[in-house]
């Protein structure tokens, strides 16, 4: 059950919105979602949600914090659930579980080869020192054996990062876009104003719709952060560089990284096209904080998030 968390109405805006759950096929399967609408027939603007990589139903806790908000601006707002979480648990695994699982069928032969080779290094290392006091040639052993755990420990972070990219880009992505494609059909949106937005993994696939959709606005709240090297940030980079939305990127001060505001930020500008980033002042006291501030921080981004979609959604 949803529980709806409302913030009182400010002068001349809608009154709260009660959530719907809706139901939208993508592929063969088929997903469900939570609606938020103005009262009225419409049409109204309208926005896509991306959900981060909470388990269960927890992204709940982020849509009745932000469905409101958008209803009351007189937002359409739409957050699907996307295969194997939330409502749309029965539809494929759950997110966390395929990355795991594309990394570790990946990683499999490059980790057994590392492992073996340093196996055998560490033997050829004490047999070359035989004679040699047995602390020297333990220690010489240890550093072999810890070579080999660092360099195994890189593969495994690689192939996670890669796995994400390829989980996120397959079925995620395609379960976004069936989502914008139910809402483009619905008679009380208005599809010239069409936007999209995220945090976490949701500001990953924010980023990558972004690259396919024509979008009039995207929002990232800190897609990326928890991930920001190799295969994830490749390609965050290469979808802004042909974003067809203009894209406001923001984070918190202590998020676990802030760099995806700041390289997608200046990849933006190199590339031409219209965005902004935004680093707020730290939410919280940990990065776990800073993180979660992409939607329980929006009575303080609100109004930069509104004004960006007004301006290019108009």
């Amino acid at each position: 059950m949803l529980v709806l968390l409302v913030a009182p109405c400010a002068v001349g805006a809608q009154p709260p919105s009660i959530p719907q759950e809706v139901l939208f096929p993508s592929g063969d399967v088929t997903l469900r979602g939570t609606l938020y609408k103005p009262e009225g027939e419409g049409p109204f603007p309208a926005l896509v949600y991306n959900h981060g990589s909470a388990p269960g139903n927890l992204n709940d806790l982020a849509f009745t914090q932000l469905g409101p908000l958008f209803a009351q601006r007189g937002w359409v707002f739409f957050a699907p659930y996307r295969r194997g979480q939330g409502l749309s648990a029965e539809a494929g695994p759950y997110v966390g579980d395929e990355i795991a699982s594309v990394a570790r069928e990946s990683v499999r032969g490059s980790v057994l080869a590392v492992v073996l080779a340093t196996i055998a290094i560490m033997a050829a290392v004490v047999m070359r020192m035989r004679g040699r006091r047995t602390s020297l040639r333990a220690s010489s052993a240890t550093a072999v054996g810890l070579a080999g755990a660092v360099a195994a420990l890189m593969i495994g972070a690689n192939a996670r990062n890669t796995a994400v990219m390829q989980v996120l880009q397959a079925s995620q992505l395609t379960d976004h876009l069936a989502a914008y494609q139910w809402l483009k059909g619905q008679r009380f949106v208005n599809t010239e104003r069409m936007a999209t937005a995220g945090n976490s993994f949701g500001g990953i696939i924010t980023v990558l719709a972004a690259k396919q959709v024509p979008y009039c606005a995207a929002i990232d709240g800190a897609g990326g952060a928890e991930t920001w090297s190799g295969p994830v940030a490749t390609g965050m980079i290469e979808a802004v560089r042909q974003s067809q939305a203009p894209i406001f990127f923001f984070q918190a001060a202590n998020d676990y990284s802030i760099e995806p505001t700041q390289q997608l930020g200046e990849e933006m500008r190199k590339a031409q096209r219209a965005y902004e980033a935004k680093i707020y002042p730290a939410f919280g006291t940990s990065s776990a904080d800073g993180h979660s501030f992409a939607w329980r921080g929006s009575a303080v981004w609100a109004e930069d998030v509104f004004r960006f979609l007004n301006a290019n959604c108009s």
